[in-house]
């Protein structure tokens, strides 16, 4: 069974819209074992406008708790929300990185097609120039009526890191959103994969393994590795990623009919 490390997962219980109670994170924890995922990152929701130090002590603390009770090691990062109000709070030190390393996972708004988000590049530039290292989060999710390759080239030229979701590879959030997610990959575009864990059963559970499989025979076990270990280790590690490995399909041969 390949190694994986889910970097985006809702475990931590009774702080966001994730786990309802600590029975579901330990199933989930659980889950995950026997999935092949051996080490996962706690990244509860950080909402700019709601949060202040009590909130954000009160959320560490429930990923503390969670760190020492489970079986997998476990590691405390968040999924920042960029709305209007996210550059007005971006010093205040409430926005937690991935491990205590410069990658910050960050998100918008998925109800909002990314053409409506008029500040969606001036978040991203404000997080960098203070030295941070944005992780968009499932960046398949934020066009709706297919993908823009002028904002994907962008964020790619910028060095931002590109996350990816298993359920839109598998289709549990849309057709749409799936044939963003593969067309992503097969032009190479993507960093990492992740479960975007909420529940212990239903669509967003800690499991990897399908996408793995999937990823694996479209791009080979080489690009699966990269998507779903060695870029997650690098990225707890605080080293650079790497990009995947363009695979170009085999055209298929053509026969016809030859005439004497």
């Amino acid at each position: 069974m390949s190694r994986m490390i889910d970097m985006h997962s809702h475990v931590a219980w009774g702080i966001d819209d994730g786990m309802p109670n600590k029975m579901d994170a330990m199933e989930a924890i659980s889950q995950a074992q026997q999935d092949g995922i051996v080490a996962i990152c706690s990244t509860p929701h950080f909402i700019p406008g709601q949060l202040d130090q009590s909130v954000y002590d009160e959320i560490v603390s429930r990923q503390k708790e969670l760190k020492e009770m489970s079986s997998l090691p476990i590691y405390l990062g968040g999924e920042v929300m960029m709305n209007s109000e996210f550059i007005q709070y971006l010093d205040d030190g409430l926005y937690p990185c991935i491990n205590g390393t410069k990658y910050m996972l960050v998100e918008y708004n998925v109800l909002k097609d990314i053409h409506r988000i008029s500040y969606h590049e001036d978040t991203l530039y404000e997080c960098s120039v203070r030295g941070y290292k944005p992780v968009i989060a499932h960046i398949e999710r934020y066009f709706h009526h297919g993908l823009d390759w002028d904002i994907i080239e962008n964020w790619q030229n910028e060095g931002y890191v590109l996350q990816i979701n298993r359920t839109s590879l598998m289709g549990m959030s849309g057709s749409q959103v799936q044939d963003n997610a593969w067309e992503l990959l097969e032009k190479g575009v993507g960093h990492l994969i992740c479960t975007d864990t909420h529940r212990s059963s239903g669509r967003r559970v800690e499991c990897l393994s399908d996408a793995y499989q999937e990823v694996e025979e479209r791009l080979g076990k080489e690009n699966a590795d990269l998507l779903f270990y060695s870029n997650p280790q690098a990225i707890l590690e605080g080293r650079p990623v790497e990009d995947l490995t363009v695979v170009q399909k085999k055209k298929k041969k053509r026969f016809g009919f030859f005439r004497r």
